[in-house]
């Protein structure tokens, strides 16, 4: 049996990582140059950026075996930085379970996930047709008979993009469209600054509420990251990203440079680095609150971590749920 899946994020890898281990032929076809999606790492110069996914818990068993497995490999680390909550004017201690973060750099988990699988990078999926055997061939943006030639005979196709692109891409008669329809994700601005001293706050991550930005960072706090510069991540508040999805970058980077600045009380007229990163879909606002959608028919899956409401967690939870269906009905 072959399988195709599209996206090397959490999901997709976790899904791949179960169906290659029992055996089933599987291929992940991936738009960017890395793995992981949103567990995403910047670089400029000597300064490092966790620009997407900041960090992620561990409520079930099995996504906490497969945090021991990278553990051992040394591909994640505990945070347990100091974390605050600023609302309303009043600072109290941000609680939750315990974190943890890819070490040296977020995409160190999504890497340990990758190893050992089939992935086609610099691949962008832009079309699913099936034959009259029901085979699945998938196409690429420029396919040109090099490159970006299409791959035919796939017996399944797994599907790990965002909700609003997924709906483009699968057919109209995919049996769960209308809840693929209905979920929906905020985008988020992620604002980068470099400074070349080291930064101590009285905390390592802040939480915002009732401001354009949402949460800062010092991401040179994090484990294994180098210590000696000074790195903040700061994200803005999803309603506001939404909002201002259209706004001249420049200027939305002032907006959040000028409230880090009072947040912080830290020079930053003249950052040593500086960069704005928009993520088109970062958080999940609506949600079908099942693991994954499918036409079983078809052979056709929808996963990640939109399927139930957001997070790494969610989205391993997503791909290992898909690949348990398949493999019983196999």
């Amino acid at each position: 049996m072959r399988v195709a899946i599209i996206g090397a994020g959490v999901s997709g890898l976790c899904a791949a990582k179960e169906l290659t281990n029992a055996g089933l032929s599987v291929t992940l076809f991936e738009k960017s140059r890395g793995v992981g999606g949103r567990l995403s790492t910047r670089y400029n110069g000597p300064f490092e950026y966790d620009h997407g996914a900041q960090y992620f818990t561990a409520t079930q068993d099995r996504f906490r075996e497969l945090l021991s497995e990278a553990k051992k490999d040394r591909a994640v680390d505990r945070w347990d930085g100091r974390a605050l909550y600023l609302k309303k004017g009043l600072l109290t201690t941000d609680t939750g379970g315990e974190r943890w973060v890819g070490a040296p750099r977020m995409n160190s988990f999504a890497k340990h996930l990758a190893k050992g699988l089939d992935i086609i990078k610099l691949h962008r999926v832009s079309s699913l047709n099936r034959d009259q055997n029901g085979l699945w061939t998938v196409g690429f943006e420029d396919s040109d008979g090099g490159a970006g030639q299409d791959r035919s005979g796939f017996d399944m196709v797994i599907c790990t993009a965002p909700p609003e692109q997924a709906v483009k891409l699968l057919p109209e008669n995919f049996k769960d469209r209308e809840l693929l329809a209905s979920a929906k994700m905020n985008a988020c601005f992620a604002l980068m600054v470099g400074l070349k001293s080291p930064i101590d706050l009285g905390w390592e991550s802040l939480r915002v509420s009732d401001l354009p930005v949402a949460w800062l960072a010092i991401n040179s706090a994090k484990p294994g990251r180098a210590n000696n510069l000074g790195t903040l991540v700061v994200h803005a508040a999803p309603e506001w990203s939404n909002a201002h999805a259209k706004t001249n970058p420049e200027d939305v980077r002032a907006i959040m440079m000028e409230i880090t600045a009072a947040l912080t009380r830290l020079d930053l007229t003249q950052p040593e680095h500086i960069s704005l990163h928009r993520w088109l879909y970062a958080s999940v606002e609506t949600s079908p609150e099942q693991p994954f959608l499918s036409d079983p028919h078809k052979n056709l899956f929808a996963i990640g971590d939109w399927c139930q409401g957001g997070r790494v967690e969610g989205a391993a939870m997503s791909g290992f749920a898909v690949a348990d269906y398949i493999l019983q009905k196999r």
